[in-house]
């Protein structure tokens, strides 16, 4: 089955999903697993409309934040499977952003050996990134998404009215994914946003971002589906993103905000390697000011970040592997840059300098 076919994008179209969960063969009791700010906006939304169509439902809220993405976490919620007596027949439903998503699927790829799950997005992020695709996991210390499995998702279920009550950094964080996306594989889409991108809140155009965002993402998911080539370019921005993270103990910038920085100091290094022209690379910068994503970072260093980068999943023989874009809609990957191209844009990225 195509990794598209597993996802829906609509807006308020929450009773829809006892349908779409049985579409998908999914069945047994739904376990729903979701983090406490998640659950006071659509904890009982979500368990009203399953239980008006007959599921059996139970629940657990956790913690928000990366911090919650733990192998100590994770220890929790088998606990509850088993105390539960959770059957590999039954349904783990993550409802939530991507920590939840990935929290969740990674317990649901190895409880019992393997449980099916689905994912009720809830910020902009999870619906256009991390709901798709099956890569699941959790942090170490050192750095992010270090234990994990590829474990697919049977139903991505992306209701753009839920990003309706989503606090405004979280709905600006996920448009770095949107951006990142179109960067390096669509030009039209990012000259679209240039064009559009005055209210990122608008429905429409959220509505048309996901859309357009989870497509390019279930056709590189397809064409890669255990993230040995081309599904690099989806970690555009990623990995001083994830150093800015792992550096400041996760509890700084979200997601989608170091992948900003991130993006803006990976088109700085394609410059500075003849990659990509200067205007292509203030076009990325200026579209992520204006959603109000930040370009610099604080609250770490230079060195803390450059010894993060050094546990990124994509190091090889103690490289990074960059993704580039070398035009706007062409990205490229695999590039090994020169270690003190990378400290100066690292040091530029800096606020401290």
């Amino acid at each position: 089955m195509s990794v598209a076919d597993s996802v829906v994008v609509g807006r308020a179209m929450l009773d829809r999903l006892p349908g779409e969960l049985d579409a998908k063969g999914l069945g047994g009791t739904v376990f729903i697993v979701t983090d406490t700010a998640v659950g006071e906006r659509h904890l009982a939304s979500v368990e009203t409309v399953l239980i008006g169509a007959g599921w059996r439902v139970q629940s657990r809220q956790i913690h928000p934040g990366e911090q919650s993405k733990s192998l100590e976490e994770a220890a929790g919620l088998y606990d509850w499977l088993r105390r539960s007596e959770a059957e590999r027949g039954d349904t783990v439903l993550a409802l939530g952003g991507g920590v939840i998503g990935d929290l969740a699927g990674f317990v649901a790829a190895t409880y019992l050996r393997g449980m099916k799950w689905a994912q009720v997005a809830t910020t902009l992020l999870a619906q256009v990134d991390s709901s798709i695709g099956g890569k699941v996991a959790v942090d170490l210390p050192d750095g992010k998404n270090l234990v994990g499995a590829f474990h697919n998702a049977s139903l991505s279920f992306l209701d753009t009215a839920l990003l309706d009550s989503l606090p405004v950094n979280q709905l600006r964080a996920g448009w770095a994914e949107v951006i990142k996306t179109a960067i390096v594989l669509d030009s039209e889409f990012f000259e679209n946003l240039e064009k559009q991108l005055d209210d990122p809140g608008r429905p429409d155009l959220l509505t048309t971002a996901v859309e357009r965002s989870a497509a390019h993402k279930a056709r590189i998911v397809d064409e890669d589906p255990l993230d040995n080539g081309v599904r690099a370019l989806l970690n555009y921005g990623h990995t001083i993103g994830h150093a800015i993270e792992a550096s400041t103990g996760y509890s700084k910038y979200l997601h989608g905000e170091a992948v900003a920085v991130g993006i803006a100091g990976a088109a700085a290094l394609a410059r500075k390697m003849d990659v990509l022209d200067a205007a292509d690379e203030l076009r990325q910068v200026d579209l992520l000011r204006r959603v109000g994503l930040p370009v610099t970072f604080a609250g770490t260093d230079p060195d803390a970040v450059e010894a993060a980068m050094r546990h990124d999943k994509k190091v090889k023989d103690g490289r990074p592997r960059w993704v580039f874009a070398e035009a706007i809609g062409s990205g490229s990957f695999g590039h090994i840059a020169p270690r003190r191209f990378e400290r100066e844009v690292i040091e530029d990225l800096y606020e401290g300098r």
